[in-house]
């Protein structure tokens, strides 16, 4: 494959590193440990590993590209591995794979995580009881007959599940979430009472594990519809908290932003931990050279594992140091702008003027959306730093979830905002 190709597929940005295969463990940069400061997946691990035997739930947020799911594996594997004198039976249910999240109401995601956790540990080699089995089969037939659904594979194995969210025509969406509706609190009650409780004893004699951890992954990319995020995890949370076991869901930085932080710390009982964007300068524009050297070596490894010099990507390198900055330390931005530059080229190095091209073309593109009343609120936390409520607070929710303004945090000043920096490449003011 041609040097560029090879870059061009190492630079996804739609794709996380696992913490299982050598060759991603190898392309992973702990940048949390190289800045300092708070080391979200090493918190998360511990809180999870720390909380003796009762089943705690824990929320975890970030701006849509930073690289929370590529922590959610490190998660895993150090639980799996072992931390605190304590080894966990992790599952991990990517929910875009299996619901629709326009479309997502508590039933659904419940049945959705149950599903994951029965299938994962079946895959392990569990086998549950008849009760457990007869139960879902029944629960199979009743999917299949009344609404036509083939979810549950009937015969050989009833808890071989099939099932995906989007298969179910709108049509029919109401009817299953009444069936569901029935069906969950037996369904919790049995999965609670004998599937998990066997479970449990059945690891600890079997692979020497202490306890379960679900995680539940990609629910912070439900869309924002009115009051729908506060709907879900709010106003149904009793039903994402009724799991007897450890869970971490991933949940929308607008919600966990919002003035209702406080409602769910005490709902849930946890603190909300955040995985902000990699800090490329400080609140006054001076470079930070440890975030600056972090995104370097992060391009660096992608460039060795397509047998490329980082040196000979970019013909001058105070352009790295410029696209660096550009993308404002969020590593999807920067696949992004790197894979437009590439787009650009037939042979390596890339010109600068194809960088600067490429950056032109890129923040034309972001900012054609932005309204004259955005660009004010955008010029408004540049020069502040801060956040934006009151009656701008609807606004303030689609701009930082879709990257317009980047979330950053520092040991020595806290939280802060920004405006993204590749908007400065646009002279752009559209009116409404």
């Amino acid at each position: 494959m041609p040097p560029i190709a090879d870059l061009y597929e190492q630079f996804d940005p739609m794709r996380p590193l696992t913490a299982a295969g050598k060759t991603d463990r190898a392309l992973y940069v702990d940048w949390q440990r190289q800045l300092g400061g708070d080391d979200v997946k090493l918190r998360l691990a511990r809180g999870i590993a720390r909380s003796g035997g009762q089943a705690v739930i824990h929320l975890f947020t970030g701006p849509r590209g930073v690289g929370k799911t590529t922590e959610l594996y490190r998660v895993k594997h150090l639980l799996e591995r072992g931390i605190s004198g304590k080894r966990f039976f992790v599952s991990m249910l990517l929910a875009e794979e299996w619901l629709d999240l326009a479309d997502v109401q508590p039933e659904e995601l419940s049945f959705q995580i149950v599903r994951q956790l029965v299938t994962d540990l079946r895959d392990a080699g569990f086998n549950p009881n008849g009760k457990v089995r007869e139960f879902f089969r029944k629960l199979g037939l009743e999917f299949n007959q009344r609404l036509g659904l083939d979810a549950i594979e009937i015969g050989h194995d009833p808890l071989k599940f099939t099932f995906k969210y989007q298969d179910v025509p709108h049509s029919r969406r109401r009817d299953f979430r009444e069936l569901l509706q029935g069906q969950l609190p037996r369904i919790y009650d049995l999965v609670n009472d004998q599937f998990i409780t066997e479970a449990r004893k059945w690891l600890a004699e079997h692979k020497n594990v202490a306890d379960i951890l679900m995680i539940v992954d990609e629910i912070d990319r439900i869309p924002l519809f009115g009051s729908n995020h506060e709907q879900l995890f709010i106003g149904r949370a009793g039903t994402l908290r009724a799991l007897d076991c450890h869970v971490l869901y991933t949940i929308p930085v607008e919600l966990a932003y919002s003035p209702r932080q406080a409602a769910l710390r005490d709902i849930y009982g946890t603190e909300i931990l955040t995985l902000p964007v990699m800090p490329v300068s400080d609140p006054a524009g001076n470079t930070h050279p440890r975030a600056h050297e972090a995104l370097r070596e992060i391009v660096r490894r992608r460039c060795r594992a397509a047998n490329v010099d980082i040196e000979g990507i970019i013909a001058e390198q105070d352009s790295v140091t410029e696209v660096l900055s550009a993308s404002g330390g969020h590593v999807r931005t920067l696949f992004v702008l790197l894979r437009s530059m590439l787009d650009r080229v037939e042979h390596l190095p890339i010109p600068k003027s194809i960088v600067q091209q490429s950056l032109r073309r890129t923040a034309a593109d972001l900012a054609r959306p932005l309204s004259k009343h955005d660009w004010t609120l955008l010029d408004r936390v540049h020069n502040t730093k801060r956040p934006i409520n009151g009656s701008n607070r609807a606004a303030w929710n689609r701009l930082l979830r879709d990257s317009y303004v980047l979330t950053y945090y520092q040991e020595d000043i806290g939280y802060w905002y920004d405006r993204n920096p590749l908007l400065v490449y646009t002279e752009a003011r559209n009116t409404p």
